[in-house]
């Protein structure tokens, strides 16, 4: 007995992934091409169905289309990705913990507005140019950036 055989549908649904997000994965090479019947219908096996829950794992974990992409490839190579993939995993944890800490600091700084300006009067009427009392009244010595760029896309331009 053969190797069971899935059709795009089968294989999105069990995969809990769209039809979509397959042939764009085709397309970006993370997944070979499959087999065709003789209609031109796609068909995958075990193994592509092992590798798109292997995508969605590595996703889950915050790895970019790129990165698994450079796994499958080491892979091939037969040289094993576990070091690149620990690499990764750390340069993630000091992405997230930097962005923890700039959430933070605009939590704090939000809170502290919030209750200044609840606390204040509030205008029933603008005046000709005003737009926003409450966000005017930030200092621009308090000007922040407040988004991080993700790890290796550059860095936020003030602390």
């Amino acid at each position: 007995m053969g190797e069971r055989m899935l059709g795009i549908r089968e294989l999105a649904r069990e995969a809990r992934v769209s039809s979509k997000t397959l042939r764009y994965w085709e397309t970006r090479g993370l997944l070979p091409p499959p087999r065709r019947t003789h209609t031109n219908y796609r068909l995958y096996g075990e193994t592509d169905l092992e590798r798109v829950l292997f995508i969605r794992k590595a996703q889950s974990l915050g790895f970019t289309l790129a990165e698994i992409r450079q796994v499958f490839d080491l892979a091939r190579s037969r040289k094993a990705p576990c070091d690149a993939v620990i690499r990764w995993t750390a340069e993630k944890v000091r992405a997230l913990e930097q962005q923890i800490r700039m959430l933070q600091d605009l939590k704090g700084r939000l809170t502290r507005y919030q209750r200044r300006w609840s606390a204040e009067g509030r205008p029933s009427a603008l005046g000709p140019n005003e737009i926003c009392r409450c966000i005017a009244s930030v200092p621009v010595q308090d000007l922040r950036v407040t988004r991080s760029a993700p790890p290796g896309k550059g860095k936020p331009d003030s602390a």
